[in-house]
């Protein structure tokens, strides 16, 4: 039988080395230099092993993302006075607001943890976790219930005191112990397919706000404290999980004229939870935003969604 012995083209399912191609090719760390040193970036003053090893420490595709607002798409080209340093002290800059952020959402998730653990064991039960006359459409339920069984069978693997003692002693996990081993995504989707108002108006109230409101507030948390974790970027980004606001705020976004979904909206959030959780670490923490602004002068905040005076309009009573 004859061999074809003609490269397959890609898409094939070819495993030869060089059948899967892509248009583009991929550049060396001194092409890059060199591609963006033509594209009219200043590296004048930098050594080119100091640029290089820059660009061998964080990828070409990742620093992309943050010279946008120095880059002329319609002329291919950075605008005049750009600088590496400036991209540079963006990235600095994202990376403290990075670490800042996911210390503002790190005590509400656990909050919100404790919460619905403790609202449900008090009104329903210890294990009413799996009980679908509590939640709303069966297959979000069924989703979370192959979340929480996955977690148990890695709690078993991984020796988690809190889920072996249990599961070994009464073949069940509490849902106070359930809670410390779900995913705060896990969670907060439990908590928004609820169809049981008592529990979910008794989860509300410890965070003063409206169930409606705080479902919406934490799957936005989620999709933040996610981008955290992951050291994805918060600088110039379109916030692409939208979250409701109070009607004050509302107006807020309306009389200074402020684009929506960007951080600021995240940072409105945070402010209507934490002054009533805890308003003596909010301050704390817009005195660390304060001191990041003016670590950083030279870095624009519209990039982000915040208005010229976001520490004022930021500030909470108390």
């Amino acid at each position: 039988m004859a061999h074809d012995s003609t490269p397959h083209a890609p898409g094939n399912g070819a495993n030869q080395a060089g059948s899967f191609l892509f248009p583009k090719p991929p550049l060396t760390i001194a092409e890059q230099r060199e591609r963006l040193r033509e594209r009219g970036l200043g590296l004048e003053g930098f050594l080119n092993e100091g640029v290089d090893f820059f660009l061998a420490s964080n990828n070409y595709y990742r620093i992309s993302g943050y010279w946008l607002t120095f880059f002329d798409r319609d002329a291919g080209r950075f605008v005049e006075g750009a600088t590496f340093d400036d991209i540079v002290h963006v990235m600095a800059f994202d990376d403290e607001l990075r670490f800042l952020v996911f210390r503002m959402i790190e005590p509400l998730e656990i909050r919100f943890r404790t919460s619905f653990a403790y609202h449900m064991a008090h009104i329903h039960g210890a294990v009413a976790y799996r009980d679908m006359r509590l939640f709303d459409l069966e297959d979000a339920f069924e989703r979370s219930q192959s979340e929480i069984d996955r977690a148990i069978r890695i709690g078993m693997r991984g020796h988690v005191p809190c889920v072996t003692h249990n599961m070994e002693k009464y073949g069940q996990l509490p849902v106070w112990a359930l809670v410390e081993v779900l995913s705060f995504g896990t969670v907060s989707k439990m908590y928004g397919n609820l169809s049981d108002g008592e529990l979910r108006d008794a989860v509300a109230a410890d965070f003063r706000t409206t169930a409606t409101l705080l479902k919406s507030w934490m799957e936005h948390l989620v999709y933040i404290r996610n981008l955290c974790a992951h050291y994805d970027r918060l600088y110039n980004r379109m916030v692409t999980k939208r979250t409701q606001f109070l009607r004050e705020d509302i107006r807020l976004f309306d009389r200074l004229h402020l684009q929506r979904g960007r951080l600021f909206d995240t940072f409105i959030v945070l402010k209507r939870l934490y002054e009533h959780f805890d308003p003596v670490m909010w301050k704390v923490r817009m005195t660390a935003l304060r001191d990041l602004i003016d670590m950083y002068p030279e870095v624009r905040l519209l990039p982000l969604g915040f208005p010229e005076d976001c520490l004022n309009v930021l500030s909470v009573e108390g």
